[in-house]
């Protein structure tokens, strides 16, 4: 009978090493059997990219010291971004608003923004008010479509 029991422990052994090869295979196929991620494909107008702005002096300034300042926030650089940390900035927001209210609003900060005047003098934050004019509402960036690209 002590021949027997070794013999029986080698074939559930066996048996178990089966066993957690088989879920370990099943694992493997289930980790091979996700889908592909997703690649998101922005597209550029490049022609406009390189022509010549059609800003005047100051308003070029301006958003140059937009971009340098505030597009990290308010996200004026046409990325698809779904939410920013600051609102969408653009002309209507200077009417509804008024331009004594946007340049105390950028002299002084606020809980969520940074105050400028040390760092802006007023005819810099003059600038990127008069850059913030020529922005229209469908100039806002949109969130694009999400497009599959297998990867090999």
């Amino acid at each position: 009978m002590t021949a027997r029991r070794p013999l029986a422990l080698a074939q559930r052994i066996a048996g178990l090493t089966a066993t957690l090869g088989i879920v370990a295979v099943a694992g493997l196929a289930a980790q091979l059997q996700q889908p592909p991620p997703k690649v998101t494909v922005t597209d550029y107008d490049l022609q406009k990219a390189v022509s010549e702005p059609s800003l005047a002096e100051a308003e070029l300034g301006g958003k140059k010291l937009f971009v340098q300042r505030c597009a990290l926030c308010h996200d004026l650089l046409g990325q698809p971004a779904t939410s920013t940390v600051g609102p969408w900035v653009d002309g209507e927001t200077i009417k509804a608003r008024g331009e004594a209210a946007v340049r105390q609003q950028i002299m002084n900060g606020s809980r969520r923004m940074p105050g400028w005047r040390h760092t802006l003098d007023s005819s810099q934050i003059d600038q990127v008010i008069a850059y913030l004019k020529t922005v229209t509402p469908d100039q806002k960036p949109k969130p694009p479509g999400s497009v599959v690209v297998p990867i090999d």
